[in-house]
């Protein structure tokens, strides 16, 4: 999905954005990130990151390890919101623009598979509106099931 190609986004399941949060609450680095989850549902988060000055790269721009950061975690929680464990295996990143000139900016992580080894999860990283700034592809390894798990 592009900034440009909107597609509808699937309901919130206010049960796993509850658990994803408390993931990210729990992880001391994802945590200092500041991600808010907004919407999430199996395959699928929606989160916000607030521009903070401890983010920003010489030139005042969010820098892209930051950047990279916060996509990898959100990910990460699509990708276990089918009820693994998991770990990154790889992920690649494109810098299109430059984030700045922003308060925030959005990221939406969806799996594009799931299966029951490895889980390939993209990203977009916008600012909410027309423009995108990084698209990422992630896969991660699932290491067993969650005790809980639906």
């Amino acid at each position: 999905m592009t900034a440009n190609h909107k597609v509808p986004e699937p309901e919130n399941n206010e049960r796993l954005r509850e658990e994803g949060q408390g993931i990210l609450a729990k992880n001391p680095f994802a945590n200092s990130l500041d991600i808010e989850l907004l919407k999430m549902n199996k395959g699928y988060v929606l989160a916000q990151v607030k521009k903070q000055k401890k983010m920003e790269n010489i030139y005042g721009d969010v820098h892209g390890g930051a950047l990279y950061s916060v996509a990898d975690n959100l990910a990460g929680i699509a990708a276990a919101s089918y009820g693994f464990y998991v770990t990154t295996v790889s992920g690649n990143i494109q810098y299109l623009k430059a984030v700045r000139n922003v308060d925030k900016v959005l990221c939406e992580a969806k799996v594009i598979k799931a299966g029951k080894t490895i889980s390939a999860v993209h990203v977009d990283i916008t600012d909410g509106e027309d423009t995108l700034f990084n698209v990422a592809d992630f896969t991660y390894f699932n290491l067993g099931p969650k005790e809980h798990a639906d």
